[in-house]
């Protein structure tokens, strides 16, 4: 069988752990406004601190296959999984509390990463992350009538399950046939794939963290506004919006902007979501966007990055997609549109 030249590998663990870098320092950043349970951000950071070792233990095993998987290596793999159960979990479920049999998993995965022999901990532990995105794909499902693009998670997640059952084969395989260092290049392609897949769904879908879990709240939650005088609050949030341009604060969440008007998150989604007819995070966007339009007119040398940095967007790409999303074109063709429009209105005058 022909596998990548040690050359090549070196490049895709580099790539892996690099990303693996970058992905902690932007939930440390960027995505600390999403409202997740802190163990559920634990896992996260677990997870890509745990693949970037992962990744270091394919390039020993390449270097010397005849050491195969080490007791550091089967725990970091066993961490690393959990880490990434717990991190989806967090977005998919609205409780902010973690359930004492979730917290029962952590010594249950120690206990079988020192306990598992080692001719067995691969194909174990990929096996036990297949079950667990076999969870999360059910998770995914339940909440499919809430958002389209739900469709789209549970796509990602499969093709993460069945990523996990190829490795747990090539696991199998490895002490016999395909031997160490063959596994090594295997799941260290997967890895580097699996970074690429998720760098590509970031830029293509910024803002997806954000809406999953607005989409959570508003499946779990009950009617909550019952003694809530609706008139008054939705009368507050249009100030907020309209006259305070809270929207331009770019770590804005629907907690932070519910505190404002006294009101829980699910009553904030809930309110919106009834009364406007939107989602939190449209409505944002809207507001958002329709302030970036009026800015592309009224400051013309103004660049299209600083109009959508001062309205509230946090990266260009992020403004790109919203406004494209909004209006039809990006925000540098809008603005020729209109030059033009004046033009011709001043030249017909």
């Amino acid at each position: 069988m022909l596998m990548p030249s040690l050359p090549l590998m070196e490049i895709a663990i580099g790539f892996s752990v690099g990303m693996a870098l970058l992905l902690i320092v932007a939930q440390l950043t960027v995505y600390r406004g999403v409202e997740l349970p802190w163990p559920s951000r634990l896992g996260g950071l677990v997870m890509l601190l745990g693949l970037a070792l992962t990744q270091l233990g394919h390039l020993q095993m390449l270097q010397s296959p005849a050491l195969g998987v080490t007791r550091s290596y089967a725990v970091v793999l066993f961490l690393q999984s959990l880490g990434f159960y717990w991190l989806i979990l967090g977005v998919l479920r609205e409780r902010v509390e973690w359930p004492l049999a979730q917290w029962l998993l952590l010594p249950g995965v120690v206990a079988l990463a020192w306990l598992t022999p080692l001719r067995w901990t691969v194909p174990a532990v990929l096996v036990l992350a297949s079950m667990a995105t076999l969870h999360l794909c059910v998770l995914c499902y339940r909440l499919r009538s809430q958002r389209q693009r739900f469709r789209l998670e549970i796509a990602v997640i499969a093709l993460f399950g069945a990523m996990a059952a190829a490795c747990a084969l090539a696991g199998l395989l490895a002490p016999g046939p395909l031997g160490w260092d063959g596994f090594a290049q295997i799941y260290g392609i997967l890895i580097a794939l699996g970074f690429l897949l998720v760098g590509w769904l970031l830029l293509a879908v910024p803002d997806l963290v954000p809406k999953a879990r607005e989409a959570v709240a508003v499946a779990y939650a009950q009617s909550t506004l019952g003694r809530i005088d609706r008139t008054a609050a939705l009368q507050q949030l249009r100030k907020l919006l309209e006259d305070e341009h809270v929207y331009r604060d770019e770590n804005l969440s629907l907690g932070g902007l519910a505190e404002l008007l006294d009101l829980s998150s699910h009553q904030l989604s809930e309110l919106i979501n009834t009364q406007l007819q939107v989602s939190f995070s449209r409505l944002i966007r809207q507001h958002r966007v329709a302030a970036a339009r009026r800015m592309l007119i009224a400051e013309p040398k103004a660049s299209v990055l600083s109009v959508g940095l001062a309205v509230g967007f946090s990266s260009q790409s992020t403004f790109y997609v919203a406004f494209k999303d909004e209006v039809g074109v990006v925000p540098g063709k809008y603005r020729q549109q209109q030059a033009s429009a004046v033009k011709s209105a001043s030249a017909t005058a």
